[in-house]
């Protein structure tokens, strides 16, 4: 079916490819702002190009081999004749142009006698073909010695490579064609070129700033919708970033008695995290002794151990009012905060026309900041450093005493028409009081090939350790999705949208691929190693994995056609991202919903209907195996393992509805057994709550407790039941307390007759029915905390007891909306020596760790 679509598709191609029209001023679809526009108006006005019956140029559609020799020889050759010179080249309407080109040398044909007219046509391909037909001298110096390398040099040297070439084996366009011959025939020396390296390498450098500028123009229409309009935006002079930050930090001190961070216990709980050695940045974190918290636009320090010394140690309140803490990290006795502030850019006047739409006269910048804190007097932290970034925060790891952080930056691109360099788009970097400079230079830049946003992806390593310390960072043209990272190398994954639709696309499937960068940590220093490339897309970070020299990943393709359904695969990539083996179409017509891998083992759900958990061997990495799969009812959001043959799953349960399609229903947790890596079972089951029900757990994992020595599982969880009209008991309460649940209506306390017999009632709504049964069913929020459970293999999930920041009353208000206050949502469960501590904006409290009482709590202003 999908070769006879191709063809069809190729043939209506054909039919419309060459119906010209008669010349016009301009071809409707070739704006002011297109990259190829001067080379296709000149091509134009010399007869070399028409256009299209509707008065078109598609620029941006890729060209088929008759075409482009039309395009070579007629900017070469009047009057081209021939026939019958290919099996496949007779008499129609591109013969005379294919047959002139292979009497002149220009082209030689396939082995079989054919030249494939309708054929796309490929860079490398390109450039052997022009090199002939223009008189341009091949050059292999400097290449690795393609067949195509001398080729593609030869017209580098001419600056004849359109900078939108991003791949030397990727099908050209109908307007780089034209870019090309133009270059050539008018000795075009003063636009960007590519160069051989810029469309070999996996990951080229940007050559010059003149370079990065044509890179962001070529994509200025994108800008969220605001088009970039010549002349539209007056800027200011002064356009440097406004991020001083005074050298000291102020802190409020809760308590002055220099308390210092010792006195800790050696047992405690810390953030859950995917890779052993690698730390990840969370709103809360502890030292044993101390918990720190994100609040607001502070962070709080808690004196958590002993217990009965509970309370705010200091709180501190950055200097910047624009700045958001995000997460933080604890290295010893130093706090590094990271979080996001912004700036703004003012332009003083606009171009005031009926005829165009002014660019915006204003913008904010956004930054990313970092203060690295001294907190070995917990009571009075001291600012060491602190950091300003252009760009919005994405992630962090922390590996020993190094922190790598990835941001995206998006540059003020509505600007371009009034720079002069590409300069003026590097992104910013200030250290401390110093002046803001780029991060790096022009000719530092590798870029992603192919990007279809003018964004940045920003990494940097920042040492912990050495408040003067370098800070390294690297600067790409591309985006950042998800971040994997091992104690040794960085995965960046993007999406990567595959528009060769004609004759790749699949009728109804997505055709987006995930990009994998690798980058060697080395002690601070970040080196781009390889890339590699993969169908489908990930779920998060836990679709990707490192073992040894080995990179493993599960992605899905969705499809919305039925006869070509989604699918899921599981890929094998060796230490240069090679694909060495893989598992492709696993669980038609569903999509993965976790994945945890574990040595030599992919733990994977799928789910559409039912949920099945697939084992699978990755021993062999260039054979990888399906060894086993369990389907049961409902689905896993997040695995977590427990030891070597068992894994827990978080989800939710499900049900099939009156119609016959699957919904969900409560929270549900499995352990399940894989001892027999064939026949996996679930062992144990809990189910909390029905529809409605939800734990941060479910989408962050960070939101976990778990101790497999201590049996110890705990979460928050916002927990919804269906709550009938016996439970609800309404004729109990009076108007003003009548709970979300029940029905208010206005009955008035008491009312009197006179004695005309016109009754006089009280001035209130209190009386007797004033809140009543709504006679039907509801669902009602009935608990919002923290659950605490005893999980072992023997007995399974046992629940230890329950903790909350809400009063009853505050229950009993929530009803169907949660959370009612969100300074009481339990955000984190920690322990420290034999007490629990739960953590909410509101309040730090403390139960026993055996027996979940209630033992100690601090309210936090």
């Amino acid at each position: 079916m999908k070769k006879h679509l191709s063809i069809l598709l190729a043939a209506i191609l054909l039919l419309i490819s060459f119906s010209y029209i008669a010349k016009a001023d301009d071809f409707s679809d070739v704006s002011d702002y297109n990259i190829n526009k001067d080379a296709i108006d000149t091509l134009k006005t010399n007869d070399i190009i028409q256009g299209y019956t509707d008065g078109t140029f598609k620029p941006d559609n890729r060209i088929n081999r008759a075409e482009f020799i039309k395009i070579i020889v007629a900017a070469k050759v009047k009057n081209p004749t021939g026939s019958n010179c290919f099996t496949d080249v007779k008499t129609e309407w591109f013969a005379k142009y294919i047959c002139q080109a292979k009497k002149l040398g220009y082209i030689e044909g396939y082995s079989d006698g054919s030249f494939k007219p309708e054929d796309y046509i490929n860079f490398a391909e390109a450039s052997k073909i022009v090199d002939k037909a223009m008189g341009v001298k091949a050059d292999t110096a400097g290449t690795k010695g393609e067949w195509f390398a001398g080729y593609i040099n030869g017209l580098a040297k001419k600056n004849a490579i359109p900078s939108s070439v991003n791949f030397f084996d990727k099908d050209v366009t109908r307007g780089e064609v034209a870019e090309v011959i133009w270059r050539l025939k008018e000795n075009i020396t003063d636009k960007v070129s590519q160069d051989y390296e810029s469309i070999t390498e996996a990951f080229p450098k940007i050559q010059s700033c003149p370079a990065l500028l044509e890179k962001f123009k070529a994509y200025q229409g994108y800008n969220y919708g605001y088009p970039i309009y010549r002349g539209g935006l007056i800027m200011e002079e002064d356009m440097a970033i406004e991020t001083a930050v005074p050298a000291s930090a102020p802190q409020k001190s809760a308590d002055s008695s220099g308390i210092a961070g010792n006195g800790d216990s050696s047992d405690y709980s810390t953030t859950n995290i995917q890779v052993e050695g690698v730390d990840e940045a969370d709103i809360i974190k502890n030292d044993g002794k101390y918990i720190y918290m994100v609040k607001g636009d502070t962070v709080r320090i808690l004196q958590a151990y002993p217990v009965t010394s509970m309370k705010e140690v200091s709180s501190i309140d950055f200097a910047d009012d624009n700045f958001t803490p995000s997460e933080m990290f604890i290295d010893g006795d130093k706090l590094v905060v990271i979080g996001q502030s912004w700036t703004s850019y003012y332009s003083e006047g606009v171009l005031k026309s009926a005829s165009i739409i002014p660019s915006r006269p204003w913008w904010n910048g956004s930054l990313t900041k970092v203060f690295i804190m001294d907190i070995t007097d917990r009571s009075k932290p001291k600012e060491l450093r602190h950091l300003a970034f252009d760009g919005n925060y994405s992630t962090s790891r922390r590996v020993g005493n190094n922190m790598y952080m990835v941001l995206n930056e998006y540059p003020n691109v509505w600007i371009m028409d009034r720079l002069n360099t590409g300069e003026d788009l590097l992104p910013k970097f200030q250290d401390g009081d110093k002046t803001a400079e780029s991060m790096v230079g022009c000719g530092d830049i590798r870029y992603f090939p192919g990007f279809v946003v003018p964004n940045y992806m920003i990494i940097a390593s920042i040492p912990l350790d050495n408040a003067t310390g370098e800070i390294d960072r690297e600067v790409f043209l591309g985006n950042s999705d998800n971040v994997y990272s091992s104690t040794d190398n960085l995965y960046v994954a993007t999406n990567q949208v595959n528009y060769d639709y004609y004759t790749d696309w699949d009728w109804g499937r997505d055709n987006t691929n995930t990009l994998i960068y690798k980058f060697a940590l080395n002690d601070g220093k970040i080196n781009f190693q390889e890339r590699g490339s993969v169908p489908g897309t990930i779920l998060n970070q836990f679709s990707m994995d490192e073992n040894g020299n080995y990179f493993r990943i599960a992605t899905t393709i969705n499809s919305w056609n039925q006869d070509n359904p989604s699918a899921n695969n599981v890929y094998v990539l060796d230490k240069n991202m090679k694909t060495i083996g893989k598992i492709e179409d696993i669980a038609p017509g569903e999509k993965i919903y976790s994945t945890r891998f574990m040595g030599d083992r992919l733990y994977m759900v799928t789910y559409k209907q039912i949920d099945p958990l697939f084992v699978i061997s990755l021993a062999e990495p260039a054979n990888p195996k399906i060894l086993g799969k369990l389907k049961i009812p409902g689905f896993s959001d997040y695995l977590h393992p427990y030891d070597t043959n068992h894994i827990i799953g978080f989800g939710k349960d499900t049900a099939t509805n009156q119609y016959g399609g699957e919904i969900a229903k409560g929270f549900k947790m499995a352990l399940f057994d894989v001892t027999d890596v064939n026949n996996p079972k679930q062992q144990f089951a809990e189910y909390i709550g029905d529809s409605g029900t939800y734990s941060e757990l479910l989408d962050n994992h960070k939101a976990l407790l778990f101790d497999k020595d201590k049996q110890l599982l705990a979460f928050p969880i916002n927990i919804v039941e269906k709550v009938s009209s016996d439970e609800l008991s309404c004729n109990k309460y009076r108007y003003d307390s009548c709970p979300a649940l029940c029905q208010k209506r206005c009955i008035p306390t008491s009312c009197t007759e006179d004695a005309e017999g016109k009754a006089n009632c009280t001035n209130d709504c209190g009386g007797l029915g004033s809140c009543i049964d709504p006679g039907y069913e509801q669902y009602s929020t009935t608990f919002s905390g923290a659950v605490v459970y005893t999980l072992n293999t023997t007995d399974g999930f046992k629940l230890r007891g329950k903790i909350t920041h809400y009063s009853d009353d505050d229950i009993l208000k929530m009803g169907n909306y949660w959370p009612y206050s969100y300074d009481k949502n339990i955000q984190r469960i920690i322990y420290i020596g034999d007490q629990l501590y739960t953590i909410s904006q509101s309040k730090l409290q403390a139960n026993d760790i055996n027996t979940v009482k209630y033992t100690k709590s601090v309210d936090i202003e």
